[in-house]
């Protein structure tokens, strides 16, 4: 289902004519009525010849209420700018249009009214000047269309044309994922909130769960309407109202976003594709605030242009825009940025994301472009570049594809060796995805962070891997995967749990092997009484655990490995003659000190010799 939109100057008879098209009146609230002017959105349909249904969005001219007009005509498939013929193009028909062109709306009419109040040589010397302030824009060779909402004159005409305009327009695109931009919200008696809107990229139907973002208000469709006609789906495209449990109308603003929930995220920054104006006054500077206009949306902005100090007027440019509060908003939506009293730029989202972009960077440049028109597969593949590894339903959310094209594009770099599963479960949602780049580099971290590891500790038989996979924050089944790959190249050796670095040897100095016999001694002296002592290098302790010649027990307590060893087996002869025993029992068998036997009976407990049972231990089983 298709949405028209209009657009032009106060006073030119867009609602009338609207009126005069569908049958009615666009104007909902008692002081548009008395003062004859549109403040807000009004909305209307009709039917054509074709006997179809087309939605109409009509939008107020005065140059007061340019936010209201920007929240209904962001999406819009097809614009009717009304140009009265008595007056011909005025100052807002020029920023209606500049909006227009910004906002890439290349398909419309020229509905010139109030053609009875002017002769055939005035009508002439109008349409002569529509079609040159048509030129250069997105609508230039538009056709112009004579009506008279007044008279009924040409108004059939122009129901035909828009028929046939409607003809060429590019099928609505279904992703799988709706939202829809909300320009109304209220609440019905005995039905609850309502929010009405366009909605955009799939269906909604009742039942569906939904979000509302910024806020992330859950709630559920409750029914939806369409032209006043109620049904169990609506179809994207189409101006929908839609009935919700679960939240109240005083909980939802214009410029929210209901969607589905899982994938549109609110954010602070985008990156965008700036056009200044034609008709601007001055030049954009770099860091200048203006107000930012996003499907219903407003927010105030900082413009950090990413090239250049300033955009002069008719000129475009990359730029990174910092909000001062969170914005709903998706990858490839336009939007418009004012001033306090004019229009001075507009353009498109391609991130909704970023990081924060060195300025005149061409790497970031290039990223943006690929994002701005490349193919699924290259949008996907600059995505993950800005975030791997990424698991897939992150960069599928991140991307903003649609799910079949972004998993037909993911197979396809795969295939290509361009993007790697680290795991072997395929293109599952908690697949961990990174390109093979981005592997290299992840390889080359891992070799740095090992090689600093063992130079830090170099009697330690490497970085445990626990530790690596913490360094590379990866999950256990895609750090796995890279840990097989890294053994497998060489890149590293795995030791006793540990990585390290390939043909490196631990070796004992002079002054070490020296300590370590002197420590030997007199662990060996000391049998099951040993006495700590703190001058002994804890990383040589360390070392001679992990050669099993003595054991490190809670409090300071070290054994000779050999004496350990004679010690459980005592315990377990202990336990095996009378099942139970104390720790009292324990260190009277062992002729050791209290000290050492609650030491030496929690290390039994924790490798799961024995288990606690009171004040007692008992031997494990199994």
């Amino acid at each position: 289902m298709y949405v028209i939109g209009t657009a032009g100057h106060v006073d030119h008879g867009k609602s009338a004519l609207v009126q005069a098209l569908s049958g009615i009146d666009p104007d909902r609230w008692a002081e548009e009525k008395a003062r004859g002017l549109t403040i807000d959105l009004g909305f209307a349909w009709c039917e054509l010849p074709s006997g179809r249904a087309v939605s109409i969005v009509d939008v107020p001219g005065h140059e007061r209420f340019i936010k209201n007009m920007l929240a209904g005509v962001g999406r819009i498939n097809l614009a009717l700018l009304v140009i009265a013929a008595d007056e011909g193009v005025m100052p807002q028909t020029r920023e209606h249009l500049d909006i227009l062109d910004l906002l890439d709306i290349d398909r419309g009419l020229v509905a010139l009214t109030k053609v009875d109040l002017v002769d055939e040589e005035w009508l002439a010397l109008v349409e002569e000047e529509i079609a040159e302030l048509l030129d250069d824009t997105t609508l230039a060779g538009s056709r112009i269309a004579p009506a008279s909402a007044l008279s009924g004159q040409g108004i059939d005409e122009l129901r035909s044309l828009i028929d046939a305009a409607i003809d060429d327009l590019p099928p609505i695109s279904n992703h799988g994922r709706p939202r829809m931009p909300i320009d109304r919200s209220f609440s019905i008696s005995g039905f609850g909130a309502v929010v009405t809107g366009t909605l955009l990229d799939g269906e909604l139907s009742v039942g569906d769960a939904v979000i509302i973002e910024p806020g992330r208000i859950e709630c559920r469709v409750r029914g939806l309407q369409s032209h006043e006609q109620s049904m169990q789906t609506a179809p994207p495209g189409a101006r929908t109202a839609v009935n919700l449990s679960g939240v109240s109308a005083s909980d939802v603003e214009r410029g929210m976003v209901l969607t589905s929930p899982g994938w549109l995220e609110p954010t602070t920054a985008v990156d965008v594709r700036l056009r200044a104006v034609n008709r601007s006054a001055r030049a954009l500077p770099h860091n200048a605030t203006r107000t930012l206009h996003v499907g219903a949306d407003e927010v105030q902005a900082r413009v950090r242009l990413l090239e250049g100090d300033s955009l002069a007027p008719g000129r475009s440019t990359w730029a990174q825009l910092r909000l001062e509060r969170p914005l709903a908003a998706a990858r490839g939506d336009h939007f418009v940025l004012r001033s306090a009293d004019a229009t001075v730029a507009g353009g498109r989202i391609v991130d909704t994301r970023p990081r924060r972009h060195h300025r005149n960077d061409a790497s970031t440049l290039n990223a943006l472009q690929r994002l701005l028109d490349g193919s699924p597969d290259d949008t996907l593949l600059t995505v993950l570049q800005r975030m791997e590894p990424a698991r897939w339903e992150d960069l599928l959310a991140r991307s903003e594809l649609a799910r079949d094209d972004a998993l037909a594009a993911c197979r396809r770099q795969i295939d290509d060796g361009a993007i790697v599963v680290l795991d072997e479960s395929g293109l599952a949602d908690s697949a961990v995805l990174i390109t093979d780049t981005g592997l290299g580099a992840m390889t080359a971290a891992a070799q740095h962070h090992v090689a600093d590891y063992v130079d830090e500790f170099p009697l330690r038989a490497g970085l445990p891997r626990e530790d690596l996979r913490s360094r590379l924050k990866l999950p256990q089944r895609a750090f796995a995967f890279v840990q097989q790959q890294l053994v497998e190249s060489g890149a590293l050796t795995l030791n006793a749990g540990a990585l390290d670095i390939p043909g490196r040897a631990v070796a004992l100095s002079a002054d070490q092997t020296h300590q370590v016999e002197r420590l030997l001694a007199r662990l060996q002296a000391q049998g099951v009484r040993p006495e700590a002592d703190a001058s002994v290098d804890p990383e040589l302790l360390e070392y001679l655990e992990a050669q099993r010649q003595v054991v490190r027990l809670k409090g300071g307590v070290t054994l000779d490995y050999a004496i350990y060893e004679g010690m459980v087996a005592e315990t377990r002869l202990l336990l095996e003659e009378q099942e139970r025993a104390t720790l009292a029992d324990v260190r009277d068998r062992l002729g050791t000190s209290r000290k050492v036997a609650q030491a030496f009976l929690e290390h039994l407990d924790t490798i799961r010799v024995t288990r606690r049972v009171g004040d007692a231990r008992v031997l494990r089983l199994g």
